[in-house]
């Protein structure tokens, strides 16, 4: 392989293993801020809706318009996790229970976790349990499906992926350039020498420096 070759595929894989380093960097830094902001939301709801509770013993309508924005849904749960009528919003083909209400309850602490109450992606629960002395709330669950960040992750990476292969093709032509570039001095002189060998003494004028050449009416 000519060596302007070897140097464009060097400089273009140089070039490509640094794109995809920076894609990949970037996929995973969306990927965490789309995902976290599910479970961010799951959490603040189920605090704010455990609050109302507590401090109500039930959910207004307008508490449950705020705290089913975006597909949140809400669960409230008593002691034996059987729901009660201030859940709302709750995902179609849903099971009764899910373990994560069970570890809040016991421990007396918040839990999260993940449940596939339908479809293909899990949705995040957040679990808060309530005050024990009023009404017969136990633990509230505030949950948010995964599917739309998932679907947003997957647009991401193909626009990624498209982007690096676009950037990837033109860095194959700019490396063939810039190598061209850098060994036109290196062909010329190659080329002269070679001429010489076979004899033409007229282009040895060619390889002399500019210092030499300056120099040559100095000499005796």
């Amino acid at each position: 392989m000519p060596i302007r070759w070897r140097l464009t595929l060097f400089i273009a894989l140089a070039i490509g293993a640094i794109l995809l380093v920076l894609g990949v960097a970037l996929f995973l830094l969306l990927r965490d801020a789309l995902l976290s902001n599910v479970e961010d939301t799951a959490r603040k709801r189920a605090m704010n809706a455990a609050k109302t509770i507590s401090s109500a013993d039930s959910l207004e309508q307008e508490d449950v318009e705020e705290l089913t924005l975006d597909g949140v849904f809400v669960i409230v749960r008593n002691g034996k996790g059987h729901m009660l009528p201030e859940t709302v919003n709750l995902p179609s083909g849903s099971g009764a229970t899910d373990p994560v209400w069970q570890k809040a309850l016991l421990s007396d602490e918040h839990r999260s976790g993940t449940v596939n109450f339908s479809g293909d992606d899990p949705e995040y629960i957040y679990a808060v349990p309530v005050d024990r002395v009023r009404g017969s709330a136990r633990v509230v669950e505030a949950g948010k499906s995964y599917d739309e960040a998932f679907q947003s992750v997957q647009e991401v990476g193909a626009i990624l992926a498209a982007g690096i292969g676009v950037a990837f093709l033109l860095s194959i032509g700019g490396a063939y350039l810039l190598a061209r570039a850098a060994l036109r001095p290196v062909e010329a002189v190659t080329a002269t020498a070679r001429e010489m060998g076979e004899g033409d003494l007229a282009k040895r004028e060619t390889l002399r420096t500019p210092e030499m050449r300056s120099d040559a009416w100095r000499l005796p």
